[in-house]
């Protein structure tokens, strides 16, 4: 007997609005900053071997600003199945008018697919999987991203995983294929609108859809609430998934700290109490 489930590959995030980066390429330096964020994702609490995700990224404008650079270093673990990567972008940054622009970015790195059934216990012996040392392929990646911009709106499309890369892990001893699989292509669409409701708040409803066939699409919807540019919340749902919130402030000028929890409205809310995100940020030079 066997059964099929369908899932996109790449991690998501509930802080999304605090990390378009890691989405995007072409949002390196669009906010003039030069940043270093960590963001540590601990999904599904109380379940064992579920997700987890920890991601570093960086970027920020070259001394000529229409051009920004950035990097990415992740590791997404659910119990014997690991994806490491790292990634290395460009984006470009255009004038289109007087209060508009366009980035446009590309980035590009390896990803390593590793199973470490060392940690698992079948319950048949014999399976040549569980026989052979920890497996792993390495294989390149690219993401294409384009961003559009104003002072009060921006709208986001990225295409993650462009390569489609295959591999194969192979028996050492015989050469028989073990496991085969690749890298899905994903579309990223998003976009937000930003409004001062008066001198000390601002707000800013924004959505966000992933897609990657087969599998369902996730859409996300949020509105945030910002004071004064110092502390700032938000509520989102992700349909058929979860009912999100986080929380941030400014230390200072250069540090912030979030954290973000996701509620599961799914048939998991019975064995999980939701999941933890927590996003550390330094800024080097002021936003826009």
């Amino acid at each position: 007997m066997c059964n099929v489930s369908l899932a996109q590959q790449l991690p998501q995030f509930t802080s999304y609005q605090l990390s378009p980066f890691l989405y995007n390429p072409a949002f390196a330096g669009v906010d003039g900053t030069t940043q270093l964020n960590a963001v540590i994702r601990n999904q599904w609490s109380g379940v064992r071997e579920a997700p987890q995700t920890d991601v570093i990224s960086g970027y920020g404008l070259l001394r000529n600003e229409k051009m920004g650079l950035g990097a990415t270093a992740f590791k997404d673990v659910a119990g014997a199945d690991s994806r490491r990567g790292i990634t290395l972008s460009y984006a470009y940054h255009l004038r289109v008018k007087n209060d508009m622009s366009l980035s446009l970015g590309l980035s590009a790195g390896f990803l390593q697919y590793r199973l470490d059934h060392t940690i698992i216990n079948p319950y048949d012996d014999g399976d040549p999987v569980f026989n052979s040392p920890v497996l792993s392929s390495v294989v390149p990646t690219a993401t294409f991203g384009a961003y559009l911009y104003a002072d009060n709106f921006y709208a986001s499309v990225a295409l993650p995983q462009l390569l489609s890369s295959t591999f194969t892990v192979k028996d050492e001893y015989n050469d028989n294929s073990l496991i085969e699989g690749g890298l899905t292509n994903h579309i990223f669409v998003g976009g937000g609108y930003i409004k001062d409701i008066n001198d000390a708040f601002t707000i800013e409803p924004s959505l966000l859809l992933m897609m990657s066939s087969p599998a369902p699409a996730s859409v996300e919807l949020m509105t945030k609430l910002t004071y004064k540019d110092i502390l700032w919340t938000a509520l989102s749902y992700r349909f058929n998934d979860a009912a999100c919130m986080y929380i941030g402030v400014d230390i200072d000028e250069r540090f912030y700290v979030a954290y973000a929890h996701d509620f599961v409205t799914s048939e998991l809310s019975t064995v999980t109490s939701g999941t933890n995100e927590f996003k550390l940020g330094f800024r080097f030079n002021k936003a826009k």
